[in-house]
């Protein structure tokens, strides 16, 4: 309801305009978004309604939606395929950022995939061991990060041309430089499993993944951006605080 008075107020008596903000910006894919009918997933879309996903072609229905710390999350399981995909990422520049909010169910294994469509070498992030990994799929060894046990587990990574960078629970991000180099071009994100074949099933983990954010383009550890995914994530998480 709003109030309207036709006469002089003191200062003290005005409110100043709230404060909002901003936030990390980017792609945003939040599990509380997931729609569900009569039990099965039928769709998940980003919160603009630009991007949307489709289940990879071993997922038939395995994925379910949980709720979990009050988030609701999208429950994948171990050694069974419960991907999803965004399909037509185009990259302008050999640049591209990612960032995932889950908590682990043992071994979450492979989280995020950028898969070109061209090319075989695709990039993936993955949770185990207490380690969080990054690596282009031909590099020998990956950039690895301890990933302390907690209820939610943010990683933020970021690619440019050939120099990987991660950050893990709002830590200072860890760098390396690949043999493989990122291409500009279209490229196809992969949500908890790394491509459409059936097989690769020990890359397949148990996770709740309750949001995800994509930066195409962009270098989030360049400017303000991963702070601000930080602070979101802290104020959000119980175990982020």
């Amino acid at each position: 309801m709003t109030i309207f008075l036709d006469m002089d107020l003191p200062l003290g008596a005005l409110l100043p305009e709230a404060h909002v903000e901003p936030g990390p910006g980017g792609i945003l894919f939040d599990a509380a978004d997931i729609a569900v009918q009569d039990s099965v997933i039928i769709g998940w879309s980003d919160q603009s309604g630009q991007y949307h996903t489709r289940p990879a072609e071993p997922n038939t229905g395995n994925a379910q939606v949980e709720v979990f710390d009050g988030r609701t999350s999208l429950h994948t399981r171990d050694g069974v395929n419960c991907g999803y995909v965004v399909e037509g990422l185009n990259l302008s520049v050999p640049v591209f950022s990612m960032a995932i909010a889950f908590a682990p169910l043992g071994r979450a294994g492979t989280v995020l995939t950028l898969n070109p469509k061209e090319g075989r070498d695709y990039l993936f992030l993955t949770e185990e061991n207490g380690s969080a990994e990054l690596k282009f799929r031909d590099d020998e060894a990956p950039l690895a990060v301890p990933c302390e046990e907690r209820g939610q587990v943010l990683l933020c990574a970021s690619v440019r041309g050939g120099q990987l960078s991660l950050g893990v629970n709002g830590g200072l991000p860890q760098r390396r430089s690949a043999p493989s180099q990122l291409q500009a071009g279209v490229h196809d994100l992969y949500i908890g499993c790394r491509s459409d074949r059936a097989g690769i099933k020990k890359t397949l983990g148990a996770a709740l993944i309750s949001r995800i954010w994509l930066w195409p383009d962009e270098d989030v550890f360049a400017g303000e951006t991963y702070a601000r995914l930080v602070h979101m994530w802290q104020k959000d998480s119980p175990d982020g605080i």
